[in-house]
């Protein structure tokens, strides 16, 4: 008992010291961070306890097919990001003075009215997408600690608050690589113990190609399923890889450079950090099978590897790791929120005070959207990154790689990308309507792909009926990453 506390009571410390790290500096600026800093931050913006624990679920159910998952979340979400992206973000962010995300698509395409959409988008949207990271932080906690669940959420959230408050950007980055240290020690000791269970990488893969294909991996488990379950694999790889390009929590992450040369050494850190969490979890959890029993659930396997599998101290570590998973995603997604509120939306740099709102407006929203179970929460909950993406990509790449930029094409192109996804989750997607209204084989279209597309055909009309802005669209070069 003793020696849990002293667990939880170090990381309390460390957390609070780093989060305080952002006193004296603009809540939207980070000052000189270092390379090992950046790398660790953006990976633990960009896995949660969703993907962890979730996806380490699914990987059970559909075996080592999620591994696409992985290999797309590592070269897209990484690699892709940072040789293409990174720096001309950070070049348009420097040359058009943009605090936010928000002001960065705003300005960029010369469009007070999107930069209001966009912020309403972003507050509402990653406010309560930010519930289900911080339940997720909660029933985690309540695996060791004999308090409620509602408590430990509004809990969480509050802390999540404070944290945002204190540090701004700053905090939140340090203490972001802090968590990803933490979540990197977890899900090694889960990788290590199940591998020496099953006898080792190579004796379990043989194991589980013995294992007869099921629905789900109705190919085995080791090749990847077809008709509509091996689809749904692709889907998510193109979800969680390429939506992740224009979350405004990942964009921000770039604000951060300094220069092309932190790149050359942030990019092989973050990728092998992310391929031990992601890739590891999900190689170990489709070994699961062989030693577990069937399992109905998803959420349950990952819980349940850990407490047959773990020590106590090692159970104490891998909740840590969770928490800090969750906790890593929900900072960057109230900064987020909150900067919306407290400056996009007035359009003047927030004040202290409107900084304060802010925070307190994301706390109530996400620790009471926690609190509820509705269609409609669960919804915006989960389709989060791809209404987002559906959004903003288009718009984004068009602005930071190809420097065009036109007000009537943005706004069409966001406009069009953010119904027809929304409309394609209520209308025809039937994880939320049992009988899809266009059929089921319209089910089968994963909604960002859909937005992505009807974005991109806002964009090209928007752009051909654009005349007086394309005369004027040509913005700066977009440089390569290493320029």
């Amino acid at each position: 008992m003793l020696g849990d506390a002293l667990i939880w009571f170090g990381y309390i410390a460390v957390f609070i010291w780093l989060a305080r790290k952002g006193q004296g500096h603009d809540a939207m600026a980070s000052g000189r961070v270092g390379f090992v800093i950046l790398a660790l931050a953006y990976v633990a913006t960009y896995i949660s306890a969703v993907a962890l624990v979730g996806f380490g679920g699914l990987s059970y159910m559909y075996g080592l097919q999620m591994l696409l998952v992985a290999a797309g979340n590592v070269w897209l979400g990484i690699w892709f990001v940072y040789r293409y992206l990174a720096w001309p973000t950070k070049i348009c962010q420097r040359n058009l003075q943009a605090r936010t995300p928000t002001q960065l698509i705003a300005k960029g395409h010369k469009s007070p009215m999107l930069g209001k959409a966009l912020a309403l988008i972003f507050a509402i949207f990653l406010s309560v997408y930010a519930s289900a990271v911080i339940k997720g932080a909660a029933l985690m906690l309540a695996q060791i600690l004999p308090i409620p669940v509602w408590i430990l959420v509004w809990i969480a959230a509050a802390v999540v608050g404070v944290v945002v408050f204190i540090g701004g950007l700053r905090g939140v980055l340090y203490t972001e690589a802090m968590q990803g240290i933490v979540v990197l020690v977890g899900i090694v000791l889960l990788i290590s113990a199940v591998l020496y269970r099953v006898g080792g990488p190579i004796e379990g893969i043989a194991q589980l190609a013995k294992i007869a294909p099921t629905a789900r991996a109705n190919e085995g488990f080791l090749a990847l399923s077809i008709g509509e379950q091996g689809w749904f694999v692709l889907s998510l790889v193109m979800v969680t890889s390429v939506a992740v390009w224009s979350q405004p929590q990942m964009m921000q992450r770039h604000f951060a450079l300094h220069s092309p040369r932190q790149i050359k050494r942030i990019v092989p850190l973050a990728m092998l950090v992310l391929t031990v969490l992601v890739g590891g979890t999900y190689f170990v959890a489709a070994l699961s099978r062989i030693i577990l029993p069937e399992i109905a659930s998803a959420d349950e396997v990952i819980p349940h590897l850990v407490k047959m599998l773990l020590p106590n101290a090692g159970l104490q570590v891998f909740v840590l790791a969770i928490v800090s998973a969750s906790l890593s995603t929900s900072t960057a997604l109230f900064h987020i929120a909150v900067s919306a509120i407290a400056e996009d939306l007035p359009g003047k740099p927030a004040s202290r005070f409107s900084w304060f709102l802010g925070i307190v407006f994301c706390v109530l929203v996400s620790g009471g959207s926690a609190q509820i179970k509705g269609q409609l929460i669960a919804l915006l909950c989960t389709t989060s990154w791809s209404i987002v993406g559906s959004t903003v990509l288009i718009s984004y790449l068009a602005l930071v790689r190809f420097g065009k930029r036109s007000s009537l094409a943005a706004c069409m192109s966001c406009g069009f990308g953010f119904t027809s996804c929304l409309l394609w989750y209520l209308l025809a997607n039937k994880a939320v309507s049992p009988t899809p209204v266009l059929g089921m084989q319209a089910a089968l279209i994963p909604p960002f792909f859909v937005g992505l597309a009807c974005s991109l055909v806002g964009w090209f009309t928007g752009w051909a009926l654009d005349h007086e802005g394309r005369k004027a669209s040509t913005f700066w070069p977009a440089p390569n990453a290493g320029s």
